[in-house]
């Protein structure tokens, strides 16, 4: 059975490590929901799926704000784009630079050939969270003075 890998995959990230670890050429996006540069990436990222249809999966994560993620993939902003061949980390892309830009370094990604120029776009920074909401510290004991 073949799958047609010609649309965005939104996966969470538990299931990135097995998308990660196929080896195959990947186009990963950690985004959150309500970032406007995530949002406007939608279509470009539609088009890129079709055109590199079968030479490269294009996976979106919109889970990223959660800690440990953030920590294993070193993301500070949002969106943060990974490229990822044979399972492991080609090269990234801090916020959203448009869509030459990121079909030059698909191409690369490819081939190899003329590497593309440094690319950087408008982005959020990630504000992640450890473990939920952080908690005011409530005294876990008194210490009283003797005189």
């Amino acid at each position: 059975m073949r799958v047609a890998l010609d649309a965005p995959i939104q996966t969470s990230a538990s299931l990135l490590d097995r998308i990660v670890g196929s080896g195959r050429a990947l186009l990963v996006v950690f985004e959150t929901p309500g970032c406007a540069p995530c949002e406007s990436l939608g279509p470009t990222l539609e088009e890129l799926a079709r055109e590199f249809n079968q030479r490269v999966m294009v996976v979106r994560v919109t889970d990223s704000a959660e800690g440990w993620l953030a920590a294993r993939y070193h993301l500070a902003y949002v969106p943060t784009l990974v490229f990822w061949r044979g399972g492991r980390e080609h090269s990234r892309i801090k916020g959203n630079p448009g869509p030459l830009a990121i079909r030059a370094h698909l191409e690369f990604l490819l081939t190899g050939e003329h590497p593309p120029d440094h690319a950087e776009g408008p982005r959020h920074t990630l504000s992640a969270c450890f473990g939920g909401p952080a908690r005011a510290a409530t005294p876990r004991a008194l210490l009283l003075a003797s005189s």
